[in-house]
């Protein structure tokens, strides 16, 4: 399918220029179309508030709003589109002005039809590869909320049960998943489903599954155990100082409920924990009653670890013949054991490794690996990974990785007074949440909102300093709504309050 023409708005006060520039440029040949004519700066503010265009072409001079006061409108709104202004010769300081607005060319007065075409035809370039861009970081995107549905659902049930991974290991694939807790503190309920019927129980799952990945909530619930009647979910606070955990499983089981009753005219009950828990000792909990007190089942469990050391120190060292054959011989020794058993291995194995998240086709095998049944299918997926690996070049990682870090630092400080989420970085520079957030704490030792957080202290400290600005204003323009948090969160900094703060500066 064709992409769509990008939208020009014309704005000039001279009739002759407008009606030139509308009739005589053959815009459609170059990909545009004009939306909008109109005669002075002060009609673009409000036809830019209702409607989107690509372009913005303007005369840097008009009788009420000048081009030039224009761009800086767009600049200081940060509407997302492109401006060209048209100048006289006479008018090459304004117009060096308007570089401070992201002008992005300039067309002479008199026009001049081939600078006209050389100025849009490179101007259509560059959005057609901003548009490749958008495309592509939503395909990635939907790719990568495929993956981390299908880790929640199939994996990261089988990782909390199993005998095998440690407490350090939960806390890392939990993260890897995007869900940011601690197991240490976190609250979780075991809730117990069942039906009447005779549904096949992989289907009310299945259903159930589907159902409450549609409706946004403060816990997530998780299945564990193997799919039967009565089903068996966990659910885990994804918030801190979450409270009400059990009105918030009746409100996502009521609201399953009534699909399940629609699409199978199933009728379902279900039953949580009393008093909720700590998952981590939810967890010890389960497990004490799984592991057999032997010395096989103990030994075992430290070969694992042994393995997973020798595995981390060949990726690091880049010997990959070494990990290869780490793989196989892990492939080997537990090819005895359940599919589940085998694929958590496996992204436990690779789930550590950043490079993997990194890459396009490292995220869609993870996936894959999730997803498959087959033995001969997930050692496939797991040497492929590993080549994925090998392929990666270091020392030229490294240099992007540092360059990553300083466009996020940017876009943080560039949108310090708006809400930044950890989605809206990584969509900026097209890379995946997680692995962005991973990358950002070992580069600075930080975390990402430990990072937004200081950057927001510091300039309502400087705000406290230089300005009479009231302490509300300078709550909304550090990007915070709630003037409480921002009070709690000022006096964690500075050790004291905002006004306390303003006081001794004085």
């Amino acid at each position: 399918m064709k992409d769509a023409p990008y939208r020009i708005l014309i704005v000039d006060d001279d009739e002759v220029v407008r009606n030139g520039l509308t009739e005589i440029v053959d815009w459609k040949r170059w990909g545009f179309r004009v939306e909008a004519v109109l005669k002075d700066g002060m009609e673009a503010i409000p036809y830019l508030a209702e409607h989107q265009v690509d372009v913005v072409l303007s005369d840097i001079r008009m009788t009420f709003m000048s081009g030039l006061e224009l761009a800086k409108h767009i600049y200081d709104h940060r509407i997302p589109v492109k401006v060209v202004l048209i100048s006289g010769y006479q008018e090459f300081e304004l117009a060096k002005e308007a570089l401070r607005y992201n002008v992005q060319e300039y067309l002479p007065k008199p026009t001049d039809l081939d600078e006209v075409y050389r100025v849009f035809g490179a101007l259509k370039e560059q959005l057609d590869q901003e548009r490749a861009e958008r495309q592509r970081s939503a395909l990635d995107k939907e790719m990568q909320n495929q993956m981390m549905r299908y880790l929640k659902e199939r994996y990261l049930p089988h990782l909390l049960f199993d005998t095998l991974a440690d407490e350090d290991e939960i806390a890392r694939q939990i993260e890897m998943i995007g869900l940011n807790i601690d197991p240490r503190t976190c609250a979780c309920a075991a809730v117990r489903i069942a039906w009447p019927s005779a549904s096949p129980p992989d289907a009310v799952q299945r259903t159930l599954l589907h159902s409450l990945s549609e409706h946004a909530s403060s816990i997530a619930l998780l299945p564990f155990g193997s799919a039967s009647n009565p089903l068996m979910m966990l659910a885990i606070c994804v918030e801190p100082e979450q409270g009400g955990l059990a009105g918030e499983i009746d409100r996502l089981l009521a609201q399953a409920s009534s699909r399940l009753r629609a699409l199978l005219g199933l009728e379902i009950e279900w039953q949580g924990d009393s008093e909720p828990r700590a998952l981590s000792e939810f967890l010890e909990e389960h497990r004490a009653l799984r592991l057999r007190p032997n010395r096989s089942s103990d030994a075992r469990l430290q070969q694992w670890i042994e393995d997973k050391r020798r595995w981390t120190e060949c990726l690091q060292a880049e010997r990959y013949e070494e990990a290869e054959r780490l793989l196989e011989q892990t492939l080997a020794d537990y090819g005895g054991e359940s599919i589940d058993t085998v694929k958590s291995l496996l992204i436990q194995l690779f789930g550590s490794m950043d490079e993997v998240y990194a890459a396009e086709s490292g995220s869609r095998q993870l996936m894959q690996l999730c997803k498959s049944e087959n033995m001969e299918e997930i050692r496939s997926i797991g040497m492929s990974l590993l080549q994925e690996l090998s392929r990666r070049d270091t020392s030229a990682n490294a240099e992007k990785e540092r360059k990553v870090i300083t466009q996020v630092k940017q876009f943080v400080k560039a949108n310090i007074g708006k809400e930044i989420s950890l989605q809206d970085v990584a969509d900026h520079v097209y890379l995946n949440p997680v692995y962005l957030s991973r990358l950002f704490k070992m580069e600075t030792g930080t975390s990402f909102s430990d990072y937004v957080t200081e950057i927001r202290m510091e300039q309502a400290a400087q705000f406290l300093r230089n300005t009479s600005l009231k302490i509300y204003e300078i709550c909304e323009k550090s990007g915070y709504k709630d003037v409480r948090h921002f009070y709690k969160l000022f006096r964690q900094y500075a050790g004291c309050s905002p006004s306390e703060y303003r006081e001794r500066s004085d």
